[in-house]
C-alpha cells in the first residue's frame, strides 16, 4: 500500500455510512494509518456527533436512509463552523445521478464502492495536505494583512512618504524575482521590505518632519530606527527571517553604513537589495531636502555609487529591471 511521503498528525475523521459492515472496515482501514475514526449511520446521527467531534476530514456515503449523503452535506456547509472541513462520497457504481449533484455542489472527490484501500489512503492523505496548504496560505495572507496595516500606521505619521513603503516592496519585489528567488522568499521580502521602517515609530514626529537638515542629534537619534525596529519584532516568531531587512537596510557595500558598519557580502543579500530600492524611491520622489529627480538622473547617481554605497552587482540588474517593468523610463 503507498503510504504518505511527509510525516502528518494524526486526524480526526467522521466516517458516516448506514452499511455497518462496509464502515468497519473502513474504519479498520485508516486506523492502521493513525487516524483517529468517529463513526455514524445516517447523516442525522452525524449531525450530533459533530457537534462535539469537530472533525478534520468527513467521508460519507451518498445513499443513507433518514438523511442521505447530499442533504447532509447541505447541512454540513450551511453551518460557518463546518463549512471548510474537506468531504469525500461513498457511492455505489450506479449513482450518476447523486454524484453529478454532489458535483455541483462543489464536491470534487468521490470513491467507488467497492473501496479499495490504496485509492482510500491515497484520497484522504492528499484531501487533508490540500486543506493544510490552504489553512497555511489563509494564513499568511492574515500575516501579511497585518503587516500592511501597521506598515500604513508608521508611514502615516511621515507626511513626506507617503506610498514610500509600497513603492519600495513593488522594486525589490521586481530585483528579486530577476534573480529568481523562489516564492517564499519573495514571501518573506514583502514583510521585510514593508516594515523597514518600523523602527521609526519611536522617532518624535518633530524630527520625523523637520522640513530641514537634521542636526547631529538628530541624526543620531533617527539613526537608531533599524536598531529600534529590530528590537520590536524579535520576539514574534514569523517575522524572524525578515530580520535582515529591517536591520541591515542601512548598511552600505563600503562599511561605512549603520547600524553595525558591515561592509561587503557581509551584509545580508536580503538588505543588499532592499537598500538600492529604498534609495531609488527617495530619489525620484519629493523630499523636504530636495526635489525629485529623474531616472537617469538616479541612475547615474546608483552607478557612482556602485561598489560604494550599493552592491555593484546588483544595480545594473535592478536598472535593467526597472527599464523592462516601466519602458517609459528609457
Amino acid at each position: 500500500m503507498e503510504r504518505p511521503t511527509i510525516p502528518m498528525p494524526s486526524k480526526t475523521i467522521l466516517l458516516v455510512d448506514d452499511d455497518q459492515e462496509a464502515r468497519q472496515s473502513i474504519a479498520k482501514t485508516l486506523q492502521i494509518e493513525n487516524y483517529t475514526i468517529i463513526q455514524a449511520g445516517d447523516g442525522i446521527e452525524a449531525l450530533a456527533l459533530i457537534e462535539r467531534a469537530n472533525p478534520d476530514l468527513i467521508v460519507s456515503d451518498l445513499n443513507m436512509p433518514n438523511l442521505d449523503g447530499i442533504e447532509f452535506y447541505k447541512e454540513i456547509r450551511r453551518n460557518l463552523n463546518w463549512v471548510t472541513i474537506p468531504f469525500i462520497f461513498l457511492t455505489g457504481p450506479n449513482s450518476l445521478d447523486k454524484i453529478r449533484m454532489g458535483q455541483e455542489l462543489g464536491v470534487e472527490d468521490f470513491l467507488v464502492k467497492p473501496i479499495n484501500d490504496d485509492d482510500l489512503i491515497r484520497t484522504i492523505h492528499g484531501k487533508l495536505l490540500r486543506a493544510a496548504e490552504l489553512e497555511v496560505a489563509h494564513i499568511g495572507m492574515a500575516y501579511l494583512e497585518t503587516v500592511k496595516v501597521i506598515a500604513n500606521a508608521i508611514e502615516g505619521r511621515d507626511r513626506y512618504t507617503r506610498g514610500h513603503v509600497d513603492r519600495v516592496t513593488t522594486y525589490a519585489i521586481w530585483l528579486a524575482e530577476e534573480l529568481r528567488w523562489p516564492s517564499d522568499h519573495l514571501r518573506i521580502l514583502e514583510f521585510g521590505a514593508r516594515l523597514h521602517d518600523i523602527g521609526k515609530i519611536t522617532v518624535p514626529d518633530q524630527i520625523l518632519n523637520k522640513p530641514d537638515r537634521l542636526t547631529e542629534e538628530e541624526w543620531g537619534i533617527m539613526k537608531r530606527h533599524p536598531t529600534v525596529g529590530a528590537k520590536i519584532l524579535r520576539d514574534i516568531s514569523h517575522l524572524q527571517p525578515a530580520m535582515p531587512y529591517i536591520l541591515y537596510h542601512h548598511e552600505r557595500w563600503d562599511g561605512t553604513g549603520y547600524p553595525e558598519g558591515l561592509s561587503g557580502r557581509e551584509i545580508p543579500i536580503e538588505a543588499r537589495l532592499l537598500a538600492i530600492a529604498d534609495v531609488y524611491d527617495a530619489l525620484t520622489t519629493n523630499r523636504p531636502y530636495h526635489p525629485a529627480q529623474n531616472f537617469k538622473e538616479v541612475a547615474e547617481l546608483l552607478k557612482s555609487e556602485s561598489g560604494k554605497h550599493f552592491d555593484p552587482d546588483l544595480v545594473p540588474i535592478f536598472l535593467n529591471v526597472l527599464e523592462k517593468k516601466q519602458p517609459h523610463l528609457r
